[in-house]
């Protein structure tokens, strides 16, 4: 291969040249979330001409996401996240071919998703799909290059690079939903995230083309309010890794609230009936009772097919039922919410805030 006049410049690096700009031109990433890293980051592996990307996202565009998703436009409000991207990125660089799932990262096409890419990047806002991400990764031997925001202050680290430590090595014991504020309660700015996103896409390259110094066993802070960094350094816990590895894959229909990963993620299907209390005042709810004329027609028409469908009802049971009926239907993508009915409504408040 020549050197290629795109990539002129870096392939002038000796830690790159013309080979390493071969071996990234025919690399698989997989990018999990198109928000505020994801954006950036999407854009600056496409540039340095990694050959295939796969974005995973279910969310469409809104007003408050342009002043820090760079990729998106005024008229893109109300489209899909994935759509755009892809037409963004055919546009400009030719060289990459992107495919996309416009769907919510689950545990029911994790593996799949998975399995056929070189590293997987973290771009998510949530930490239960954070640990679901880790864990596959685990399970199936990828490198996972993570990075998260927490107001002025960016994390980053490279888990499950070449037998080291994983995400649980770091952190075993998950944090509950509450204990860890998103992005949409903590608050954010473009700057931050988009130079986060640069030095996550600098990782992937690194793990890409196997050059010295990722931070794999080390978490790098830094406060970009102050110019301050800080780094943690941490092992292997094979106890944890061996957990993780010898759970058994199953297709999962039941959840609990604390495997849901982003609630804007699901179609949320309340199946109790009008006169049941209490009243869940959510404008992405939808009330079916379980039972109705045209249950399955009426529920399909209702859902957005990128977005499983979330059952609920008092306890629990109503929901299993529902979600039996979907699968003897053949619609897979629905789970059965076992929470009570007062746990989801303390949920929803608290993320809704």
């Amino acid at each position: 291969m020549k050197k290629h006049n795109r990539y002129l410049r870096q392939q002038t690096l000796e830690q790159i040249g013309v080979e390493g700009q071969k071996q990234l031109l025919e690399s698989r990433v997989l990018v999990i979330g198109a928000g505020g890293l994801g954006c950036p980051l999407l854009q600056i592996l496409a540039s340095t001409g990694v050959g295939y990307l796969t974005l995973v996202d279910f969310d469409r565009i809104a007003t408050h996401n342009l002043a820090r998703q760079i990729l998106f436009r005024n008229e893109d409000v109300g489209r899909y996240k994935t759509e755009v991207v892809a037409e963004y990125l055919k546009a400009y660089f030719p060289d990459c071919k992107l495919a996309y799932h416009t769907a919510l990262f689950h545990e029911n096409n994790a593996a799949e998703l998975i399995r056929n890419h070189d590293v997987v990047v973290d771009a998510t806002d949530d930490i239960n799909t954070r640990y679901l991400i880790n864990d596959y990764c685990v399970l199936h031997d990828k490198p996972l290059v993570f990075a998260a925001l927490y107001k002025f202050e960016g994390q980053l680290t490279v888990f499950n690079y070449k037998g080291g430590p994983s995400l649980r090595c770091l952190y075993p014991k998950k944090p509950q939903y509450q204990e860890i504020p998103t992005c949409e309660q903590s608050g954010m700015l473009s700057t931050v995230s988009s130079s986060l996103a640069q030095f996550q896409a600098t990782e992937v390259i690194k793990v890409l083309l196997d050059l010295p110094g990722v931070l794999s066993g080390t978490l790098w802070y830094y406060d970009f309010l102050n110019h301050r960094q800080r780094s943690i350094e941490f092992k292997v816990n094979a106890a944890q890794l061996d957990d993780v590895k010898n759970k058994k894959a199953e297709h999962k229909i039941h959840i609990s609230i604390e495997e849901l990963g982003n609630y804007e993620g699901y179609n949320w299907i309340d199946l109790r009936s009008k006169e049941e209390t209490p009243l869940l005042p959510f404008e992405f709810i939808f009330r079916l009772p379980v039972g109705s004329d045209n249950f399955l027609e009426k529920l399909q028409d209702q859902c957005e097919s990128a977005k499983p469908i979330l059952f609920f009802c008092q306890s629990g049971s109503r929901a299993k039922k529902a979600q039996e009926l979907c699968l003897n239907s053949g619609l897979q993508n629905s789970f059965a919410l076992l929470n009570s009915i007062e746990d989801i409504s303390t949920y929803l408040s608290t993320q809704c805030q």
